[in-house]
């Protein structure tokens, strides 16, 4: 059982499918209800527009639609908006769905939903907001078996949220269950921000490591830069939390003898000696760590295993930048809530999932500790939030130009907390 997206659908077959629902059912509204099928497909390619946030009218969110197929049958739709404005969040919410009448009562809406609430955890919605009729209990039912609760009512419908986090979850199951949804592998790769950061990142590690260096990275994600090191000669040992993405990592250097890999956490290194690497990468802990006694263990074991002299780069993410790419869609108060304390202080709790940092309260971790600042640097810019911009466009020639302009301004600090991804870089002290 699988969701398509309409545009990637069979269009014949998913014009069959919404002509056999009705007007308007249960709240469910069939914008398509009477076409014929060129004006079907003229909906399809409007919904691949609003898919990417292109031409929406004036009111609407980007969305995406997604037929559920079991065996080639498709048998219902699911609709996931991308965010919420006030009109959606005070009503429909995220998601709207309708089964095929001859396909009821089989368990594909409570299948089709949990594939859709697996969709919105890729985009980052942590809690769902949906809603249903009071005279439609069964599809209350099917959203209470995907974890949904009633929020509030009025006399006509109830309101639901679904958490994307179990409540008492630990840090490493919520953060493992994410990139089991979620498509790590190609994320450097897919948009601009992704291979700016990239290109940025490669650029400072290859200014202290080279061909022969022993180099660690930890929280190796899929292996993206541990397998790139790999290729070019030097001795690399990759560390990754989340099983799925550590089978991906050793699918992709299973041909590549001086790359080790284990799955690890970054609190805890013991499986590594002391003072073992030249040049250390914790690139994606800090993105997860959220309690102040865990950091400090993070911190300490990347220190601990480097060798005195050998450069430390620190992943970590702008609180601002997280501010600017998700809460200017209708819902900034609630992003100042999650991110922020009454009295502006950062906060940090693991069902934020991604936590950001002030500068220099990242800056402020490493105080009184063995190592001496070299410097912070931005590795992405402003590109997240400007990406989704329907009339954004960098051509291959303009990136190149764009990654060469934006090293040569990536440390300016006034850039800094515009910046989505960064790097604390510093030297581990010579022993005494």
């Amino acid at each position: 059982m699988e969701l398509i997206r309409v545009q990637d659908s069979d269009y014949k077959k998913t014009y069959d499918l919404y002509m056999t629902f009705p007007k308007n059912e249960n709240g469910y509204m069939n914008n398509v209800y009477g076409y014929d099928y060129e004006k079907f497909l003229d909906w399809i390619e409007m919904k691949r527009n609003w898919s990417m946030g292109k031409e929406l009218p004036e009111g609407f969110v980007a969305d995406t639609t997604y037929v559920l197929s079991d065996k080639g049958n498709y048998v219902g739709v699911f609709n996931l908006r991308h965010y919420l404005n006030d009109f959606l969040r005070e009503g429909p919410g995220h998601i709207g769905y309708c089964i095929s009448k001859e396909y009821r009562g089989r368990g594909y809406a409570t299948k089709g939903l949990a594939l859709t609430l697996d969709k919105a955890r890729q985009r980052c919605i942590h809690e769902v907001y949906m809603s249903v009729n009071k005279d439609n209990p069964a599809s209350l039912r099917v959203q209470i078996k995907n974890g949904a609760y009633i929020h509030h009512e009025n006399e006509t419908e109830y309101f639901t949220r679904i958490n994307a986090i179990e409540d008492g979850a630990s840090r490493k199951e919520i953060v493992s269950k994410f990139y089991s949804q979620y498509e790590e592998d190609g994320r450097l790769e897919r948009s601009v921000h992704g291979r700016l950061e990239y290109a940025t990142t490669m650029n400072y590690i290859h200014r202290y490591a080279q061909k022969g260096s022993k180099v660690l990275e930890i929280g190796a994600g899929t292996g993206r830069y541990s397998v790139a090191l790999a290729r070019e000669g030097m001795d690399v040992t990759a560390v990754e939390l989340v099983e799925e993405n550590l089978k991906v990592l050793r699918e992709h250097s299973k041909d590549i003898e001086n790359i080790k890999s284990y799955q690890g956490d970054a609190t805890n290194l013991s499986m590594l000696d002391d003072a073992a690497f030249d040049v250390t990468l914790a690139f994606g802990p800090f993105y997860h760590l959220y309690e102040p006694d865990e950091i400090s263990k993070a911190i300490d074991e990347a220190i601990r295993v480097t060798k005195p002299g050998g450069v430390i780069l620190f992943a970590f993410i702008s609180v601002f930048a997280i501010m600017y790419s998700n809460y200017f869609y209708g819902n900034w108060a609630a992003g100042e809530e999650e991110n922020f304390t009454d009295y502006h202080k950062v906060r940090h709790f693991k069902e934020q999932l991604f936590t950001g940092y002030d500068i220099e309260e990242f800056e402020q971790l490493f105080k009184g500790r063995p190592v001496e600042w070299i410097i912070t640097t931005g590795v992405d810019g402003l590109l997240e939030p400007i990406e989704r911009r329907a009339d954004f466009s960098v051509s291959d020639e303009d990136f190149e130009k764009l990654a060469s302009w934006y090293l040569a301004f990536c440390e300016k600090r006034e850039l800094l907390g515009n910046t989505n991804h960064l790097l604390y870089i510093c030297r581990k002290n010579e022993s005494k």
